[in-house]
């Protein structure tokens, strides 16, 4: 059993840590499908996936937008694509929110368990703030929230129960209802939580 030791207790989270990855946008400011576009001979897909089974994630489902999204993504991931599953929105390009709950209702995730999530654009990333958020996922919180200069909700742990009972599509941004839950943001200053957006970011 991995345990991780925080002030006020001790936090268990089991043999399984899972995380979401969120790899269905559109891409629209890039111009094309961000999950593809390689650094440094990686794929952003590959990246986050060997990011994640590296600081010890070993359920991850990742959100692709349809079949042709999912099918590429998994080509450009190689061989990390057999140990992964893979999810589809209900409607393609249905938002980041919807996203979310799709996921959420997914039968490979244990509702129980806390859930990591991840975007597909942040390749400069370390995996040391996912143990900075799980030792900061105490009994008085729901979700963890890293935080630079703004907070990073595409980058939160969050226990999967409290999260599907209260977030809605039609409620506001994430950033907003996460605000409105039982929450807390961990300073992550200087642990690459930088996005890729626009051609430019390369």
């Amino acid at each position: 059993m991995r345990c991780f030791i925080r002030s006020g207790g001790l936090t268990s989270f089991g043999e399984i840590m899972q995380a979401l990855v969120l790899a269905g946008g559109r891409s629209s400011r890039m111009g094309r499908d961000k999950s593809l576009i390689q650094i440094n001979g990686k794929s952003l897909i590959r990246i986050t996936l060997e990011r994640l089974i590296d600081s010890g994630h070993s359920s991850i489902l990742v959100m692709a937008s349809d079949e042709d999204q999912e099918s590429r993504q998994r080509s450009s991931a190689g061989d990390l694509a057999h140990g992964v599953v893979w999810g589809r929105d209900n409607v393609p390009y249905s938002g980041m929110i919807e996203a979310l709950l799709k996921a959420m209702s997914d039968e490979t995730l244990d509702p129980t368990k806390p859930l990591q999530i991840s975007s597909v654009d942040s390749p400069w990333l370390r995996k040391e703030l996912y143990q900075k958020l799980r030792m900061n996922l105490t009994n008085d919180v729901d979700i963890v929230v890293p935080r630079d200069k703004i907070i990073h909700p595409l980058h939160a742990l969050f226990r999967v129960e409290a999260l599907a009972a209260e977030l809605s599509p039609v409620a506001g941004p994430l950033n907003h209802q996460i605000q409105r839950m039982r929450w807390r943001a961990v300073d992550c200053e200087g642990l690459g939580l930088g996005n890729v957006n626009h051609p430019g970011d390369l």
